[in-house]
């Protein structure tokens, strides 16, 4: 399955208090987000099979992965290796891309019409 939106076409779902994600593009082997998080906003620590890639556009973010903490600004990447615990802060209003694979089954469902 290929499938691929313009930004203003995506469906914008609220993974948890002020973190939205914007599913993009969906190829065989990957899957593409944008997540926007609003100061303060946490996600749940959380893990899954997929190996995620992300890096920030703009903002500030504190990542656990495992034991580690990371600050994180504009221009830094960052990988979570599958089936590792972590989750994120938003220090500031932020935007991440983030990379999924194999793709990650939730997210797909984003695509669905």
């Amino acid at each position: 399955m290929f499938k691929m939106l313009r930004g203003e076409e995506a469906r914008v779902v609220e993974t948890w208090p002020g973190i939205r994600r914007k599913t993009l593009a969906l190829g065989e082997r990957t899957l593409l987000l944008e997540v926007s998080l609003k100061a303060g906003a946490v996600s749940k620590p959380h893990s899954h099979e997929n190996e995620q890639i992300g890096y920030v556009v703009r903002g500030k973010i504190k990542l656990r992965i495992g034991e580690e903490v990371h600050y994180l600004s504009q221009g830094d990447a960052y990988v979570i290796p599958g089936n590792v615990d972590h989750e994120t802060e938003a220090i500031e209003d932020s935007v991440v891309v983030e990379v999924f694979s194999p793709p990650h089954e939730l997210f797909k469902r984003d695509l669905e019409v």
